[in-house]
């Protein structure tokens, strides 16, 4: 009877560690500036708008660094570093002549989604 109760838990753990992996993300355009991508990762749990929201809040806040500049970013990557436990959120942010690596990382508070 323990044994089957433990089996049902460890299947239990592993669906939900599976679902916040593998669930799709949200890729859409800045409300405020409509050449800037923003991309959630299924990890954040947000929806299409909460993603859109969330990086227009950060972009409201100008560069982080003195890098770049703003005019230079063209997309935003939002992701949840182990799964959400105990750990912020991050954004990447990408400019046009090196769109594969990011020229910044931060951590952000993370936003709605689990």
């Amino acid at each position: 009877m323990i044994r089957a109760l433990a089996a049902v838990l460890v299947l239990a753990v592993a669906g939900v560690t599976v679902y916040l992996v593998v669930r799709p993300g949200q890729e859409v355009t800045s409300g405020s500036e409509q050449d800037i991508v923003i991309t959630c990762d299924g990890s954040t749990g947000v929806t299409a708008e909460e993603c859109r929201s969330w990086g227009d809040e950060v972009l409201a806040l100008g560069p982080p660094s003195t890098t770049f500049e703003m005019k230079d970013v063209n997309h935003l990557r939002f992701s949840r570093p182990m799964l959400g436990f105990g750990s912020p959120c991050q954004v990447d942010y990408y400019i046009e002549r090196d769109p594969e690596v990011p020229a910044w990382e931060d951590d952000v508070a993370c936003k709605g989604g689990d």
